[in-house]
């Protein structure tokens, strides 16, 4: 857990340095310094993996260790090429979205290096360790911390503190002052998304005939570890918070309906599969809602979704418990 706390303060300390790279110059080149050693070290650990696969048989069980190898080098690659491009511009003295390519300037290129590595991080997890066998140590607190990270990646990403006051960010993510009507409409929202989610999960299945086990079983582990009922609200509440205003609130906007829903998708590990259309369907929704009735109403549509699938899951768990003898 440490180690998880420790990871996330260096991403925000990324953030931030790439916010004081808006406008100094010496911020700009230790970011993109940063980011081409890191990048330089994937493809390097990544060269290495893929021609050396036996040494790496103690790491893991995957039979795939050549591909992890390639898979860090395609993600080394992600982060040098945009990182290089922005020195080069910088080098140059030309604009930081030099010849249209706006990931290289500083805010973009951190949030690129930055979802690249972590969405590459959950693909070395699935590829390095049965789904089913992952081990989760007070996964609540993982949970919270994971989405005080996203909230506060949201809030310096778009400047808050740098570029941008309380006010400016709010508007810029698309928050406002609170209404009843936000959660009504989020009610609706959750059982629509309820309904879809179940319907596209059903036919995935049956067109890929794929088995959704594994992922139950991630969800059990979780659910399991949980304290009742009042755990999986707060759960509910922090992943609606967290995941909104960074997919939502401060990507959507940046990168368009689509792509922020397909980033929402693929940043879930349980559901590395084909199962990751349900997540799919399930961050367009929420993107839909986002446009339609602004981030506060995807705020609540998200944790009560999330609230409702883990209780009827938790009701599901102790059904032999509330009916003994049946």
């Amino acid at each position: 857990m440490i180690e998880t706390v420790v990871l996330f303060i260096l991403a925000l300390g990324a953030i931030f340095l790439a916010q004081l790279a808006e406008s100094k110059p010496w911020a700009r080149w230790m970011l993109q310094l940063m980011f081409l050693l890191l990048g330089g070290a994937l493809l390097v650990f990544g060269v290495i993996m893929a021609l050396t696969p036996a040494q790496w048989g103690a790491v893991a069980d995957a039979p795939h260790i050549v591909g992890l190898g390639w898979m860090l080098i395609a993600i080394g690659l992600m982060i040098v090429a945009p990182a290089g491009i922005a020195a080069i511009a910088t080098l140059r003295g030309l604009d930081p979205t030099w010849r249209g390519i706006p990931w290289t300037r500083p805010t973009h290129l951190a949030a690129w290096t930055l979802l690249a590595a972590f969405i590459g991080s959950n693909f070395a997890v699935v590829a390095l360790k049965n789904l089913s066998e992952l081990e989760l140590a007070h996964p609540l607190t993982l949970i919270l911390i994971q989405n005080v990270a996203f909230t506060l990646a949201a809030l310096l990403g778009v400047g808050w503190g740098v570029r941008r006051n309380w006010r400016e960010v709010a508007r810029r993510l698309g928050l406002r002052r609170p209404a009843l009507r936000d959660v009504f409409v989020g009610a609706g929202m959750s059982l629509i998304m309820l309904l879809s989610t179940a319907i596209v999960g059903g036919l995935t299945a049956l067109v890929f005939g794929v088995d959704l086990k594994s992922s139950s079983d991630f969800n059990a582990q979780i659910l399991a570890q949980l304290p009742g009922a009042w755990g999986i609200l707060l759960m509910g509440l922090a992943t609606g918070v967290g995941e909104e205003l960074l997919f939502r609130g401060a990507l959507q906007p940046v990168t368009g309906l689509w792509p922020a829903s397909l980033l929402f998708a693929i940043s879930h590990i349980q559901y590395l599969s084909p199962a990751i259309l349900v997540i799919f369907v399930l961050g367009a929704l929420l993107g839909w809602t986002r446009n339609r009735w602004g981030l506060n109403t995807a705020i609540w549509s998200h944790a009560m979704y999330n609230s409702l699938v883990g209780l009827f899951a938790l009701l599901a768990m102790n059904i032999d418990q509330l009916t003994p003898g049946v």
